[in-house]
């Protein structure tokens, strides 16, 4: 169980996993300048592996890029999004998580494997519907995540 600070991660990429209003689920990329939760930095190593079991996880959905972002072949964002997650990305800088790819069909947290789900049930923003924001600030994801979805 890795644990981390926003100091220890700063100028690093980090990526974790949080569920939406909806109980759909979001992929953020730090970019080395990204707010990264104090939920996801308790347990660094345990965002990574449920990372790596979607990953592992047949395409099931298109993903539809956003306009003006880049989308290459091995795209990360692409790629979660075509598992179903909706995909943000912040800056070097700091600053606000763009969207970078949503899926034509999203994901719920119930529909992940139980040890995904455990982790990505940990960080739910009550308040924030990721099918609905192009970018998400700082101050949103201050904001304290709801309980666990029952």
């Amino acid at each position: 169980m890795a644990q981390e600070t926003q100091d220890s991660i700063q100028g690093f990429e980090y990526d974790w996993l949080a569920c939406d209003q909806d109980g759909f689920v979001g992929f953020f990329s730090t970019a080395g300048g990204g707010y990264a939760p104090d939920e996801f930095l308790q347990d660094v190593d345990a965002h990574d592996q449920a990372i790596s079991a979607i990953r592992s996880m047949a395409p099931g959905t298109e993903s539809i890029p956003e306009p003006g972002q880049p989308s290459e072949p091995g795209d990360p964002w692409q790629q979660m999004a075509a598992r179903g997650l909706y995909a943000f990305d912040s800056s070097f800088h700091g600053g606000p998580y763009q969207r970078t790819a949503a899926p034509t069909v999203p994901v719920r947290l119930s529909d992940l494997p139980e040890a995904v789900a455990r982790v990505v049930g940990q960080l739910i923003y009550r308040s924030l519907r990721f099918s609905e924001l192009k970018s998400i600030s700082e101050d949103q994801l201050r904001a304290r995540p709801g309980q666990p979805l029952p």
